[in-house]
């Protein structure tokens, strides 16, 4: 084998790709946005690989609620949701269509990685959601309601849900206000100011239903 087949072959193993991914232990940011998570070794793999299946997550034993946003818009924000509901031990639905790939860079500098991925389940609209889990309670946090989310009592297999960020969209009453919703929740606010950014609401809400709960597998 010739000197530069011997660096062709180098330059494609797993650990010299990783090595080229980051500098100073952060992704470069001229990495192209194909690689998203990695293995517990650092190499790079699908994101589908990396997420739970439906079937998982509905059997799955949990000590918070599930989290579900619907049709997210905005990369930074599912993120952001992705790293929360890692730490909370929180399973994440994702329903389809998404405002953004699964690979946009904006995830990827959340910092996510494989372990963090293993809490979110993709599904395809938003009946697969319910066909998955049917005996589960969704409580949709919506401005429109009157009811405050700290009047609920939480259940581990209950589905939080939240819809679209603003934009020009409408809001897909449909989801939000549908027979599947057994409540209707809201955030206080002061009157006249704009909506907290989504996933602040979020944890908000994952949080106050984990304090509920105990912060069962916190410490």
């Amino acid at each position: 084998m010739t000197d530069a087949e011997k660096a062709a072959k180098n330059a494609e193993a797993p650990e010299n790709k990783v090595t080229e991914m980051y500098e100073y232990g952060y992704r470069k940011s001229n990495y192209g946005p194909d690689e998203l998570v990695t293995d517990s070794h650092g190499n790079p793999i699908s994101v589908v690989d990396a997420m739970m299946s439906a079937k998982d997550a509905s059997e799955a034993k949990t000590v918070t609620p599930h989290l579900c946003y619907y049709s997210p818009r905005i990369p930074g924000n599912t993120g952001s949701a992705i790293r929360l509901c890692a730490v909370t031990g929180t399973i994440l639905h994702l329903v389809e269509p998404l405002g953004f790939n699964l690979k946009d860079t904006k995830l990827r500098r959340a910092g996510l990685d494989y372990h963090d991925m293993a809490h979110v389940v993709l599904h395809p609209d938003f009946d697969d959601l319910v066909n998955s889990m049917p005996n589960s309670r969704i409580i949709a946090f919506t401005a429109h309601a009157t009811k405050l989310y700290t009047e609920v009592e939480y259940r581990p297999d209950d589905i939080l849900l939240f819809g679209p960020e603003p934009g020009d969209i409408p809001d897909p009453m449909d989801i939000m206000s549908g027979p599947h919703v057994t409540e209707q929740v809201r955030l206080p606010m002061r009157p006249s100011l704009r909506s907290l950014n989504l996933t602040n609401c979020a944890s908000i809400a994952i949080y106050e239903a984990w304090r509920q709960l105990g912060f069962s597998g916190g410490e």
